[in-house]
């Protein structure tokens, strides 16, 4: 018989969904962390989130099928954990998050495999069964950049480091600085947006600007002619930045990723312009954007080409009262590479 067992902790090291994607943190008790042991029935390993099904006996003999998900595959990739430490029909032990709209739900941080070793999906997540774990490489834990290559300048893969807070605060609307800069209208559209209904994300739709810019996965800036192709993993996004001294964003459509100019400040440093965005959506987190919005993007290269430091400066007259200016870098792994995304309806939560 698989035994169920549900222990419900206060465990201090063990993260919840706050450190996770946006569209999990709504979803799961993230101050609450259980463990459930049972055999796995299916699995879907797609992107966004992996989901899992697992049958569970409990000490009564009760069966309950429980509808798990987990990290992004593009993270498991980026961590370089192999997809493959389970198979339907393990029987596995799982800690993790409980879901807060049905019953038997989880968001899975560990792992206990049906060889006794335990995984751990996510950057700060600590084992609790075992010593013998699979987990984020030595150099991705470091989030140390490689300096070996600085002559490759910005054309290269860029990944993003996991001990350091997303691009964009996901409470700006909710906090009383965050109000204060929205403008009435930005205010009711706030108050009014339901993240079960409202969801921009929802089917796989691909991000526009400027969310886009804080996608976890890996990206690389690639030349293409006179301009500059910017090539996230994340729903294959692909942004070009157009070079030329006469490009202009004056007359162009407008587009979820809007019309991006560029030029070379220095060396090292490359700045972008962007306006004509439709995307409507600034946070995706109910703030709206306007296509009158406007963004500043400096991509400023380390002189050793391991680092890539980035600031994004966003104004929209419509929505924000003040430009909100927000940053974080990059780094340089040499075996990093930018994967299929491969984004499938099924497996989002």
């Amino acid at each position: 018989m698989i035994i169920r067992k549900v222990l419900f902790l206060c465990l201090l090291g063990l993260p919840g969904v706050s450190s996770a994607h946006h569209a999990v943190a709504g979803n799961y008790v993230s101050q609450t962390v259980i463990e459930v042991e049972g055999e796995i029935i299916s699995l879907l390993m797609r992107n966004p989130h992996p989901q899992i099904t697992l049958r569970v006996v409990t000490e009564s003999g009760e069966v309950q099928d429980w509808e798990m998900a987990t990290t992004a595959l593009s993270n498991m990739r980026r961590w370089q954990i192999d997809p493959a430490f389970i198979q339907v029909g393990d029987t596995i032990r799982v800690a993790g998050n409980p879901a807060i709209r049905i019953e038997h739900g989880l968001y899975i941080s560990n792992v206990l495999t049906s060889d006794g070793e335990e995984v751990l999906l996510g950057g700060n997540v600590q084992p609790i069964w075992t010593d013998r774990t699979i987990e984020m490489s030595a150099s991705r834990r470091a989030g140390l950049g490689d300096t070996s290559a600085p002559e490759l300048g910005i054309f290269r893969v860029w990944s993003t480091v996991d001990n350091i807070p997303m691009l964009m605060p996901r409470d700006i609307g909710r906090t009383a600085g965050g109000r204060a800069n929205l403008t009435e209208a930005a205010l009711e559209a706030v108050d009014a947006f339901v993240w079960a209904r409202d969801n921009p994300l929802r089917n796989c739709a691909q991000k526009g600007m400027p969310l886009i810019m804080e996608a976890p996965y890996p990206f690389e800036f690639v030349q293409d002619g006179e301009n500059i192709l910017w090539h996230n993993e994340e729903f294959d996004t692909v942004r070009t930045i157009h070079m030329s001294l006469d490009a202009s964003a004056e007359g162009q459509p407008d587009s979820l990723l809007g019309y991006a100019v560029g030029h070379w400040e220095d060396e090292r440093t490359l700045v972008v312009t962007t306006a004509h965005v439709n995307w409507g959506h600034f946070d995706g987190q109910g703030i709206p954007a306007s296509t009158e919005s406007e963004s500043l993007e400096r991509f400023t290269l380390s002189p050793q080409g391991d680092r890539l430091d980035y600031s994004i400066t966003f104004a929209d007259p419509v929505n924000l009262i003040e430009p909100m200016t927000f940053g974080k870098h990059w780094v340089w792994y040499a075996d990093a590479e930018v994967g299929v995304y491969d984004c499938l309806a099924a497996a989002e939560d």
